[in-house]
């Protein structure tokens, strides 16, 4: 009996252990998504994309937790939206040129910018050129 008693916290920190941090572990039960690029220097819309893809979704949560940065001086090249069960869960604006890459979303009620990858801006691009590689 005393071993349950000693096992059980043991089970409980590798349960939480286990869990996604960061805005991966907030972005967990994210269903789907809906990317909207825009035409560059404008706010008007160049293409959409949504998808359902639970990698797509997880690939695009990690990029997001790249290194902080400073507010950015360029404006924005988009906006992402994940939801969960049709309700909206984050909206993450983002900026991919060669000279301003940046993701910008709310999280504990702090404005976020974090840094994006080489990797994150591929990825991106190649579904606003109609690619869905995940």
């Amino acid at each position: 009996m005393s071993r349950i008693f000693l096992a059980a916290p043991v089970i409980f920190c590798l349960l939480i252990s286990c869990k996604p941090s960061g805005t991966e572990g907030l972005l967990a039960g994210a269903d789907s998504l809906v990317i909207t690029f825009n035409v560059p220097g404008s706010d008007s819309v160049l293409t959409t994309v949504s998808t359902t893809e639970k990698k797509a979704i997880r690939k695009l949560a990690g990029f997001m937790d790249g290194k902080e940065r400073g507010k950015p001086g360029c404006g924005f090249g988009g906006n992402m939206i994940f939801y969960v069960q049709n309700r909206q869960l984050l909206p993450v604006v983002f900026h991919y040129d060669k000279d301003c890459r940046f993701f910008m979303y709310e999280k504990e009620q702090k404005l976020m910018y974090t840094e994006m990858s080489d990797e994150a801006v591929d990825f991106l691009k190649s579904l606003a050129e109609g690619k869905n590689w995940y």
